[in-house]
């Protein structure tokens, strides 16, 4: 099989004399790039057996050979670039010497910093000079060997071989390899799609992870241009979400053509690597390297970046509360999620927007996002994008409209619904108490009832922590609807929770984003009272509690809420935001005093509640009793009543104390 380009196609194999073999059959493979396995490098004996295993199997026939470190030390250890540990220099010195006894003219070795999710969120600055030690070590081991020392980027999770799902600091942004090679200059690149496609997806769900504000920039096509002059070898495979890697070629979301016509002018070897079902054959690497064929005789287009997009005006709200958020519970949502049917209320709000974003990242067939808010919707719908949009409907309907509800709900045969429609404003709820019980309660209870008759399976539902006291109107029709949702557990037998939110940072019609507009116009900062002491978390918090929350209630878990949220005073996150918003200088407030309804304190748990585990990271459960009783009277009460109106009276009725007889 001759192409067109100067580039050669490999297979993938480990030095096992049966991989290698099977490589070689049913055609005219042009080579292979060998990839180091731990027990390949366990020791001097070990790494002549895997040379022995590729020069015996291949003598006599001209293919090309690459060579590829492993991800694991022999001792189990993992492959990182801050630890230049003996057993790393070991093992970096045998691979050095694997790849120059089998004629490859390079090494490639992965640019990551494995880390459990716990450390991953802890945020400790990467030991840049530890990096820099590693690095030119493994260079000067390769020089020794005549072999050019290979970075590779990798995806944002680690699935490794060994076992076990982590996360790196580094190594997913094309930037970080050309900082990398900006200090050690002997470093060229191994550049891998479907890392690539899967570092931008994740960013794209959740770009606080990674320090990111959006995943712009990210384009594969960018990976391309920006480490296509320095890369040596490219692994070609499709892409899906944020966990799968090395797809078929045809099979994914990528469109790799293209791609490949343009590696076709850069790269002087592209491997076919996609996982197979058994890695003792492989069917779908060689369809793969056919195609890849066809595709770099094919002419390339220099690519063309897209149109700038309109800067999101975003502050980093992590540093507004001084913690890093939760690292997303991937396998857990992976296996929750993937292929099935997500309907989400209030899904165009801002915390809506961010969990469809995470949500999708997990690639549900289909996520109903429906809304009341027209404009809302529109705006959610252009910030999706076309090429994400298939596994998107936008639906405008209103929760309180239960014939209507029903109808969709029906239609969008969801098997997860997240409900997140509600009105939130304290004083509000005390001025118009039947607005907030139409939709509060009733709309609320509509949910749940379509839920059922759709056969959900699982439901989360959005409450508050002004629910723990129920002091206020508002906090009384959230603690009635967290008791509607436990009733909704007890009568279906399904995953019914509801979760209580805290504060959320930069919310829609939220104080902190008014205080960032005042900031950024360096008018004065509008507040009730500095005092109040309230809870908070960040937006991408927010949507890994809730879409936890569903993983909890498959469990069983009820009530959930934020775990370890920061507690503090308005007033101090008023001036962070000014500070990293504002024009300097100190900031002016208007105090404008507490309006109805509000306390100067928020609890989490109320009388009877406690904070169990932590469920899921970033999600605690509550435990206590929750009086179902009484309120399968109200809904049985409500249930009777002739229309949506009276529906809203007895709801109210309901939240009402009973009046003291008169003497």
């Amino acid at each position: 099989m001759s192409t067109g380009s100067a580039s050669i196609p490999l297979l993938k194999a480990a030095p096992e004399p049966e991989q290698v073999a099977e490589r070689l059959e049913g055609g005219d493979w042009r080579g292979m790039e060998l990839a180091l396995m731990p027990p390949h490098v366990a020791d001097d004996a070990a790494l002549d057996r895997a040379i022995a295993a590729v020069n015996d199997t291949v003598r006599g026939r001209e293919v090309a050979l690459t060579a590829e470190a492993p991800v694991s030390w022999p001792s189990g250890e993992h492959v990182r670039v801050d630890r230049l540990t003996d057993e790393a220099r070991a093992g970096i010195e045998r691979g050095a010497r694997f790849a120059a006894a089998i004629g490859s003219p390079v090494l490639t070795i992965h640019l990551y910093i494995p880390q459990a999710a716990a450390a991953m969120r802890a945020g400790e600055p990467v030991d840049e000079a530890a990096v820099e030690r590693f690095l030119s070590f493994y260079a000067r081991a390769c020089a020794d060997h005549g072999v050019v020392p290979l970075i590779e980027n990798v995806p944002p999770v680690l699935r490794m071989r060994t076992g076990g799902a982590f996360y790196t600091p580094i190594g997913g942004h094309w930037r970080d390899l050309l900082a990398w090679r900006e200090r050690v200059p002997e470093l060229g690149f191994t550049l891998d799609t479907s890392h690539a496609a899967l570092f931008r997806a994740f960013v794209n769900a959740y770009p606080s992870l990674f320090a990111l504000e959006s995943d712009e920039g990210l384009e594969l096509e960018r990976y391309v241009e920006e480490l296509g002059p320095a890369t040596h070898v490219a692994h070609v495979s499709n892409a899906s979400g944020v966990l799968g890697e090395g797809l078929r070629y045809d099979r994914g979301e990528l469109d790799l053509d293209p791609i490949v016509a343009r590696l076709g002018e850069l790269v002087p070897y592209v491997v076919a690597e996609i996982n197979e079902p058994d890695h003792r054959f492989s069917p779908n690497m060689k369809d793969a390297y056919s195609r890849i064929v066809t595709a770099l005789r094919a002419p390339a287009e220099r690519w063309k970046p897209p149109p700038r997009r309109l800067p999101s005006g975003g502050l980093d709200w992590q540093d507004v509360v001084g913690r890093r958020d939760p690292v997303p519970d991937v396998l857990g949502l992976q296996d929750a999620l993937a292929g099935r049917r997500v309907l989400v209320t209030g899904g165009a709000g801002s915390i809506g927007r961010s969990l469809t974003s995470l949500l999708a990242a997990f690639r549900p067939a289909l996520i109903t996002v429906l809304d009341s808010h027209e404009a809302a919707l529109t705006a959610d719908r252009h910030a999706k994008g076309a090429p994400r949009l298939a596994r998107f409907e936008h639906v405008l309907c209103d929760i309180r409209d239960r014939g209507r509800l029903e109808h969709e709900t029906a239609r969008a045969r969801p098997d997860v619904v997240f409900h997140l429609a509600a009105y939130k404003h304290v004083d509000w709820a005390e001025r118009y108490p039947e607005e907030f019980a139409a939709t509060n309660l009733d709309g609320s209870w509509n949910v749940l009832r379509a839920a059922e008759q759709a056969g959900t399976e699982t439901v989360v539902v959005a409450s508050t922590d002004k629910a723990a006291r129920a002091s206020s109107l508002y906090g009384r029709t959230k603690r009635l609807m967290e008791t509607l949702t436990a009733l909704a557990a007890e009568q279906t037998g399904g995953g019914r929770a509801a979760v209580r939110l805290v504060n959320v940072l930069g919310s829609a019609g939220s104080a902190t984003e008014l205080w960032l507009r005042q900031a950024r116009a360096g008018v004065p900062l509008t507040l009730t009272d500095p005092a109040m002491v309230r809870y908070w978390i960040t937006m991408a918090h927010a949507a890994a509690l809730v879409a936890h929350s569903s993983l909890a209630a498959t469990a069983g878990t009820r009530l959930l809420t934020a775990a370890q949220p920061v507690e503090t005073e308005i007033g101090l996150i008023a001036e962070r935001i000014w500070h990293a918003a504002g024009p300097g200088g100190p900031p002016d407030m208007h105090v404008a005093g507490v309006r109805p309804g509000e306390t100067m304190t928020e609890i989490l748990v109320g009388p009877g509640e406690e904070l169990g585990e932590e469920a899921h990271m970033g999600a605690v459960s509550i435990l206590g009793e929750a009086p179902t009783d009484a309120a399968a009277a109200v809904v049985e009460a409500v249930e009777r009543c002739a229309g949506a109106e009276e529906r809203r009276q007895a709801w109210l009725g309901a939240l009402t104390p009973p009046r003291a007889p008169v003497p």
